[in-house]
């Protein structure tokens, strides 16, 4: 609902100034169809107003019209070519919208008209990270941080940079100065704790998270960290508060961080799909089909050339949105995937889950959900993380999720009354510079 304290303005009573100034306000007060309605008053009188324009740009980029934004912006940058902010706000459109050469373009645009710009520089180090190339991403961050030596956002950008490439040591220093500036900063807490586990400091590790949760007692996503780090006793699976605070928080960036990793659980899943019934996609060959944890949708490209009848359903309502805005679904529900699929028996003659059941240690309900969820002869595929041992069958991970042994996903399966059609080893996606190995599994029911 919008801010009722925001001003009522109109454009043809008061100067363009005091007009352009009216409607920002109502823009950051979140009154977009007000803001909106004087941006293009002030359009009707002057069809080329470089600031009505570009205003009008950024209100569209809000509401996700993204080829609206760019064509507003591009028009306000030819009739005011010089101003530094209409490029750095066409580089946001692009990169919002995921067009991230497009965005690298209008970024450099920005530098050479204002070249001490420390968000321009962070950004781009951003993008050239997304791009994979991490060479151009340091330079990028190194320059924003000698403009501001203490910016704690470029700190912790640079840092994460840096573990991908395996320089722990330096990205412990750099997460360890962005706390110094701003002790209640997650990002780097997060950061410092997993660097300390892939050198093996558990110690440390146990401890930067133990702060953590000084700073923030409960914090789903330090105690399930902690507990990761030995720190507690491993949990049956994660809370649903950490999911939600893990999926929620980065859903807009989620889809470019697993492209930059090389994800493919998605086509894994697919091609194991294709296995199990024998054959190229046909209308409805799948019959009814949930995909359990959808995410974003990723998987929805794959599935619907199988499906009669596409559900989707997961836990984080930001991953949800962005899946709505991909299509391809004709339902998609926010809900705890075990008891969503526990309450349906009979419901899905396919149930398709692409790394979701990584954040479940114990499978074994999960798996009998599935089986009772299924319609006789139907499908079950999904992947998971792998280890070779486990004392439990599984283990949670210095990062938060769980691996599982071959053994263990086998026994689960038998006692759920599922029949394996295949358990394939298959790389997942690289994290850091490693080959993160996996299970793709596809069963039958009874």
């Amino acid at each position: 609902m919008p801010d009722q304290s925001a001003p009522s303005v109109a454009a043809e009573d008061m100067t363009l100034e005091n007009a352009l100034l009216g409607a920002q306000n109502m823009q950051r007060h979140g009154d977009l169809e007000r803001a909106e309605a004087v941006y293009q008053r002030i359009l009707e009188l002057m069809p080329e107003e470089p600031n009505a324009l570009h205003f009008l740009g950024v209100l569209r980029m809000q509401q996700q019209r993204h080829a609206e934004a760019a064509q507003l912006i591009q028009r306000a940058i030819a009739a005011a070519p010089g101003v530094a902010g209409m490029w750095v706000n066409l580089g946001n459109v692009h990169l919002d919208a995921s067009h991230f050469d497009a965005a690298i373009d209008a970024y450099h645009q920005a530098c050479e008209l204002a070249p001490n710009s420390l968000y321009v520089y962070n950004n781009l180090g951003l993008l050239q990270a997304r791009r994979g190339n991490l060479d151009l991403a340091e330079a990028a961050y190194r320059h924003a941080l000698s403009l501001a030596p203490d910016a704690e956002y470029v700190l912790n950008n640079y840092a994460v940079l840096l573990t991908r490439q395996q320089r722990y040591e330096e990205a412990t220093s750099h997460s360890l100065k962005a706390i110094t500036v701003d002790p209640s900063d997650p990002r780097a807490r997060r950061t410092l704790s997993i660097c300390y586990s892939l050198v093996g400091d558990m110690a440390s590790a146990q401890q930067a998270l133990r702060d953590w949760l000084d700073m923030d007692p409960g914090n789903p996503e330090a105690t399930h960290l902690l507990a990761a780090a030995g720190g507690l006793p491993t949990p049956e699976r994660a809370t649903d508060a950490f999911i939600v605070s893990e999926f929620d928080s980065f859903s807009k960036t989620f889809d470019a961080k697993l492209e930059m990793l090389g994800y493919r659980a998605p086509a894994l899943v697919g091609a194991a799909l294709a296995q199990a019934l024998g054959g190229s996609p046909g209308a409805g060959a799948a019959g009814d089909v949930l995909d359990a944890g959808c995410g974003t949708g990723l998987c929805a490209p794959v599935l619907r050339p199988w499906a009669r009848r596409l559900d989707g359903v997961d836990l984080s309502q930001g991953m949800l949105d962005k899946a709505a805005e991909r299509g391809g679904y004709d339902s998609l529900l926010c809900a705890e995937l075990c008891a969503h699929i526990q309450a349906r028996p009979a419901q899905w003659d396919t149930i398709i889950s692409a790394d979701t059941l990584c954040y479940f240690g114990e499978l074994r309900a999960v798996l009998q959900a599935c089986a009772a969820a299924l319609r006789p002869g139907g499908h079950l595929v999904f992947s998971v993380e792998a280890t070779e041992q486990a004392p439990q069958g599984y283990l949670l991970q210095h990062h938060g999720r769980y691996a599982h042994a071959r053994s263990y996903l086998e026994s689960c399966l038998q006692g759920a009354g599922l029949q394996v059609l295949s358990l394939q080893a298959q790389v997942l996606r690289q994290e850091v510079l490693r080959p993160v190995q996996g299970w793709v599994v596809a069963a039958r029911a009874a």
